[in-house]
């Protein structure tokens, strides 16, 4: 942003920082209550608050800390500029938009920067600022700040930072942490493991980049620990700490990986365009044979089985099944060139994916899915399998399972998923997202462990538990899966194995959601 407007809380990315979180980023930023600390997006000042603090602890006396914070939101500015002493400096700018020479070197950062998505950036300025710094990938605005506030430290400088969740798990995020190991002798990673308060009633959950040493040196990437909101340690999870009987079933299992190969769905890079309606497609004069039939969303995916006319079924309710995929758009298809003239030359060219295409307008299909795994969830993900004809888009994940796999152990795949052993795996596996939900990146999903049929026949259970899951009787199917992979391994016991494992995911799971267990 090069011009100062009225934003959202939204628009600017904004989640203000709790008071607990700003209190661990002032204590590892202030050392001495001697240092010029950068805030490079004040918000609400909680972290110019805290650093004060901190400052005054450190030098109850002596404290001669001073601040430089900057903001695109006036109203900001002026709040914080009637409780901060005229001592210390406010800028009235795009923290991006400031150089370095203007402030002079500091000795810390401390930040929340603002949290606002890749897609969500102008096209103009998502490239200027891709090019600036070098990036690839889909990074968000938090990284810039933070590869810009590194050229503003002086040698041994610290840095203390609030990142989204993603930069732990996806790959432009592990990127721009590593960028920042490069340049500090000391990086640790901190995972907030339950649902911070953040002042804007926002549901994004947070991590804690903490790293000091600037220009000494580098260091390896480090694992992320966890930790509550309020500051405490949180045991890291694992297999090795969960309960006897999940590393017995564990014993007995094949990774996903090890039954199929898994992939995105397909991406249309202009859903709004791509995806209509079955009275759409009548209102186009589109033709059948210029579409294919997709499962857009995990909602229509009711139980563990999904058919094409179970799917066609949502047309009646004008949910978008159908995806554009012309053979040709020559001027006698008229429908699709008109629907078509409604992405603008400026979107083709902005738009990642309709670059790629050649030509734009093609959409890689990919083969039809064998089955489709649900990868944002609450309650863990379901395998849920799909008859022929059907593919899906890229909110769900494609299983092709390989052709040695038999019928019956794709039935044991979907019921292990709802199974107590299911549930605990995904609860260890996945990795918790915005709003509590239970995300799984392709490489989480395919080290999910599965268990298999044993060489019975698993219709019936399947059956069974796929009527439950349709009413909503979740726990009813997870028992019926239990009833049927469970006694192979455990015997007599298998009742009290799965009673023991779903207690651990529930507890994972409570703790996922942010509530107090």
């Amino acid at each position: 942003m090069n011009s100062l407007v009225r934003l959202t809380t939204k628009e600017l990315g904004a989640y203000y920082t709790p008071q607990t979180i700003a209190d661990v980023l002032a204590e590892w930023v202030v050392q001495t209550g001697r240092e010029t600390v950068l805030e490079p997006s004040i918000g609400d000042g909680a972290l110019l608050r805290a650093s004060i603090a901190c400052a005054k602890r450190r030098l109850p006396a002596l404290s001669n800390l001073r601040l430089v914070g900057c903001d695109v939101d006036d109203d900001a500015i002026d709040r914080v500029r009637n409780w901060l002493p005229p001592c210390h400096l406010l800028l009235l700018r795009d923290f991006l938009e400031v150089s370095p020479s203007a402030i002079g070197p500091v000795q810390g950062v401390i930040s929340n920067p603002p949290f606002t998505r890749n897609h969500a950036l102008p096209a103009k300025r998502r490239q200027e600022l891709r090019q600036r710094f070098a990036i690839k990938g889909a990074a968000g605005l938090w990284v810039h700040f933070l590869f810009h506030a590194m050229d503003f430290l002086s040698p041994g400088g610290r840095l203390a930072a609030v990142v989204p969740a993603a930069a732990v798990f996806t790959s432009y995020g592990r990127e721009a942490l590593k960028r920042i190991c490069d340049n500090f002798s000391h990086v640790e990673i901190r995972q907030i493991v339950d649902q911070p308060l953040w002042s804007s009633r926002a549901d994004e959950r947070g991590a804690i980049v903490l790293a000091s040493n600037f220009g000494a040196g580098s260091c390896e990437l480090p694992s992320a620990s966890r930790w509550s909101t309020a500051g405490d340690r949180r045991l890291d999870r694992g297999y090795h700490e969960s309960p006897l009987s999940f590393h017995q079933a564990l014993a007995k299992a094949k990774r996903l990986s090890e039954l199929a190969t898994l992939s995105i769905g397909a991406v249309t890079g202009f859903n709004k365009i791509f995806l209509m309606s079955e009275a759409e497609r009548v209102e186009t004069g589109i033709e059948v044979e210029d579409l294919n039939v997709v499962v857009p969303k995990s909602r229509h995916l009711k139980g563990i089985s999904v058919s094409v006319e179970e799917v066609m079924a949502f047309s009646q309710t004008r949910e978008q099944i159908w995806m554009l995929t012309p053979r040709d758009i020559t001027k006698l298809r008229r429908g699709i060139r008109n629907r078509l003239s409604q992405i603008s030359k400026q979107k083709r060219r902005s738009v990642v994916w309709l670059n790629k295409r050649s030509p734009w307008w093609k959409i890689e299909i990919g083969p039809e899915c064998d089955a489709i795994f649900t990868y944002m969830n609450d309650r863990g993900p379901r395998i849920v399998l799909t008859g022929q004809g059907l593919r899906c888009t890229n909110t769900l994940h494609r299983i092709r399972f390989f052709s040695e796999v038999d019928h019956n152990n794709r039935l044991a795949a979907a019921l292990s998923m709802i199974s107590s052993f299911g549930q605990l795996a995904a609860e260890l596996t996945g990795r918790p997202y915005g709003g509590g939900v239970l995300k799984f990146e392709l490489t989480d999903a395919r080290r999910l462990p599965v268990l298999g049929s044993e060489g019975r026949s698993a219709k019936s259970a399947f059956d069974e538990a796929d009527r439950a899951m349709r009413v909503g009787d979740t726990d009813r199917a997870r028992q019926v899966a239990d009833s049927f992979l469970l006694p192979p391994v455990f015997g007599p016991m298998w009742e009290r194995a799965g009673a023991e494992m779903i207690h651990e995911a529930v507890q994972l799971r409570t703790l996922r959601r942010g509530n107090k267990s």
